[in-house]
């Protein structure tokens, strides 16, 4: 880079300088350099900031040696480049910093230098384009701590050389300067650092206190102010005890004696704080301990966090483990804890305890019909009557679903139980308005005193629970007291359960047939298929004992898809064997009429045997499609539009209204053999089969009467237009074969 020459400045032309801004009046008149040292000491040190200060000693040394001006450049930390940072006169900010080059030789040794023309050629190579100064100058380093920091730039009216008082000056000068200019800029970082740290407290998402050793608050950021809802001042007023919860004040004293005595260096621990508004919060501290250099403790360090929603989150997490939601009660595990506790006190007092195991009737309905939100109400509110009915001592339990246990101890009289039972049944039973509807439900209650024959401590649950289902078989609300007896039939039904869950794939099942015939013709019309099984390990087991079971354990499903599809293969068989259609009917379960793939499976039935749509009838008794009439209206219809015929089985014992079934596609009513039983001797039996007969017919339904065993109660049936029979007066239920054989032979033939 070159330039043409600058002009020198002339003294007529230089400006006059002025009072320095920190400067005595007297500084006019320094000529010597003692006493420019001591002025220009005096400026530095009372100057309010670094580049005032040198800034005001530049002018000062200007004006005691008769100088026209000078700039300070300082080394650049992290560029390591000369920069400008402060000259006297002031000059126009330029575009961009003014930077040199760090320590060039022509300029910097360890002594001032003299350069006859600061805008000469060997500068100007070197400077940037805003390099002002012209004519002869000085340039003398400045040191801090045997450290290059800096460089000071003067420019002259002499021609020549500098005088010696100048450059003494310049010496003496430089190392003050240097001293000061990086004190007063650590000063700046220590300042600008105190203020981020203090900003950083100020905004802190935590609490943060410094506390002294008396334990008073010597700071508290907004935050933590916040917190507790007291103003700075007002904490400031406060120790940490006042902000403690009485039961929580002294739980910090340990660790704090033991960071007092520097054992630790910090300690944490969760306590509870008070509120000025008297609320309680649960906080999670910190503590740690600011000492000084030589180890003295100054303040201990508090971090506070608020864990107030964790702690309620984990208080209810617990509660929950040991009590039911819903309804407030003990539930299964603390119960069984309760009931061990129990055993193990009555084996001390020689006293006997009581387990009330109670399932309610007819929960499922309501809960059903009327939405969950129902159910709910019903729960709670049944739980509220049975803790009325007991005593402080006792506990009730919700176990799950409609399911509670009691808990009697200190039974001085088996009969005493029987009583609470009883009691406990009619508190049950009164009715409960739910959604402007009139409930009502009834109970199983199953009772097992303990210790009692032998029993083991941990059966005593479990055999209440045997109890009740003692009871529900009875009639359901009513009441059952264990006995061994009890266990065998229940060993049995868990054989029952065990093997069932095998049957499939072992090929365990069957279905028989039983045939329906015209009343008036003696015709086959129809036959219905009924499940059998034949277990390789207990042999053959009726279908009244392993049912239910498959009910309850929820193996209905895949067994009731099973003879959906056994079914549909039967009955193309006989169509390809070249017998007479005959309509297949299949009887469904709640839980199928409950499972979203029912219709799924029909379909697939239907395909995978190519039946004929209307060659299948599903039956389906009043009780499952009374119980949430909505779904099962949506359902039967998605059935019906497969072309399914569809059969409401036991018809008459569901109290069923006919403006009900109307809502319903069905095409047959199958009467209850219950009523079929006793013709013709009961005129009432009589009375409500011949009205089911006739209301059917305003239907336009076909009826079909089970049971039929005598040629009485088929005189009758053909007598009011009965449509068709089923029962051992015609077949018994049969292998497919044999009924193949009968279906030759009824399929169009007639009998007297």
């Amino acid at each position: 880079m070159s330039r043409s020459p600058r002009t020198r400045t002339s003294p007529e032309g230089a400006s006059k300088p002025t009072a320095p801004r920190s400067g005595p009046a007297d500084t006019l008149a320094l000529r010597s350099d003692l006493r420019a040292f001591v002025v220009i000491s005096r400026i530095l040190f009372a100057a309010e900031n670094c580049v005032s200060g040198i800034e005001d000693a530049i002018h000062a040394l200007c004006l005691a040696h008769d100088l026209c001006g000078g700039t300070y450049w300082r080394i650049d930390e992290e560029s390591g480049l000369l920069t400008e940072f402060a000259r006297w006169p002031q000059a126009e900010a330029a575009s961009a910093p003014n930077a040199l080059p760090a320590a060039p030789p022509t300029w910097l040794n360890e002594q001032p230098v003299w350069i006859n023309d600061l805008s000469a050629d060997e500068l100007q190579s070197q400077a940037p384009d805003t390099w002002q100064p012209t004519g002869p100058g000085l340039i003398a380093p400045v040191r801090f701590q045997e450290r290059l920091t800096g460089a000071l730039a003067l420019t002259t009216r002499l021609p020549q050389a500098a005088p010696r008082e100048i450059i003494s000056t310049l010496e003496a000068l430089a190392p003050l300067m240097g001293f000061f200019c990086e004190h007063a800029l650590a000063v700046d970082r220590l300042r600008a650092s105190e203020q981020r740290f203090a900003s950083t407290l100020d905004l802190a998402a935590i609490g943060i206190a410094h506390v002294s050793d008396t334990g008073r608050f010597l700071y508290a950021n907004p935050r933590l102010c916040h917190m507790l809802g007291y103003s700075e001042p007002e904490m400031h007023e406060l120790s940490v005890k006042d902000v403690s919860h009485p039961d929580d004040a002294n739980v910090t004293d340990e660790m704090r004696e033991r960071l007092r005595r520097g054992d630790i260096d910090s300690f944490k621990l969760e306590k509870r704080y008070t509120r000025k508004d008297g609320s309680e919060i649960w906080v999670a501290l910190t503590v740690a301990a600011r000492r000084d250099p030589g180890g003295r403790r100054l303040y201990d360090v508090s971090v506070v966090e608020d864990i107030t929603a964790r702690k309620v989150a984990e208080e209810r997490v617990q509660y929950l483990a040991t009590h039911d939601g819903l309804t407030g009660l003990p539930n299964r595990a603390m119960f069984a804890q309760l009931v061990t506790l129990a055993v193990e006190s009555a084996k001390r007092h020689d006293s006997k305890i009581a387990v009330l195991f109670i399932d309610l009737d007819r929960f499922k309905i309501i809960n059903d019909s009327l939405g969950h939100d129902a159910g709910d109400v019903l729960l709670r509110e049944m739980a509220a009557r049975l803790r009325d009915c007991l005593r402080g001592s006792d506990v009730v339990a919700r176990l799950g679903g409609d399911e509670f246990v009691v808990l009697l101890q200190d039974v001085s009289n088996p009969s005493d139980v029987s009583a609470i039972a009883r009691q406990l049944l009619s508190a049950i039973m009164r009715p409960i308005e739910i959604h402007g509807q009139e409930c009502r439900v009834t109970a199983s209650i199953g009772i097992c005193l303990h210790p009692d024959r032998g029993q083991e401590d941990h059966s005593v649950i479990k055999n209440a629970d045997l109890a009740m289902y003692a009871a529900k078989e009875k009639g359901k609300n009513t009441l059952h007291v264990y006995s061994p007896t009890l266990r065998t039939r229940s060993a049995g039904r868990l054989a029952i359960e065990t093997h069932l869950r095998h049957a499939l794939e072992r090929n365990e099942l069957s279905l028989h047939y039983q045939a329906k015939v015209r009343v008036d013709t003696d015709t086959i019309t129809g036959v219905e298929a009924l499940l059998r099984w034949n277990s390789r390990a207990l042999g053959s087991v009726s279908p009244v004992q392993f049912i239910p079971v498959a009910e309850e354990a929820g193996l209905i499903i895949p067994i009731g898809r099973w003879v959906l599809h056994a079914a549909c293969q039967q009955g193309a068989a006989w169509r390809r064997a070249g017998l007479p259609p005959v309509r297949i009917s299949v009887n469904l379960s709640m839980r199928q009429l409950e499972n979203d793939g029912l219709i799924a499976d029909i379909r697939s039935a239907l395909k995978d045997a190519s039946l004929p749509a209307d060659l299948l009838e599903l039956e389906l008794t009043e009780s499952m499609i009374m119980q949430n009439t909505e779904r099962a209206v949506r359902v039967l219809t998605d059935i019906k539009a497969l072309g399914v015929k569809l059969a409401i089985d036991d018809f008459g014992t569901g109290y069923s209204s006919l403006a009900q079934l109307k809502r319903f596609p069905i095409d047959t009513l199958k009467v209850d053999r219950s009523f079929i039983r006793e013709i013709p001797r009961d005129s009432e039996d009589r009375a409500i089969t011949e009205a089911i007969i006739a209301m059917g017919k305003t239907l336009s339904l076909t009826i079909v009467a089970e049971g039929v065993e005598t040629s009485e109660q088929k005189a009758f049936l053909r007598e009011h237009a009965c449509d068709e029979m089923q029962g051992y007066y015609f077949s018994t239920p049969i292998p497919p074969d044999d009924f193949a054989q009968l279906l030759r032979k009824y399929g169009t033939a007639r009998r007297s």
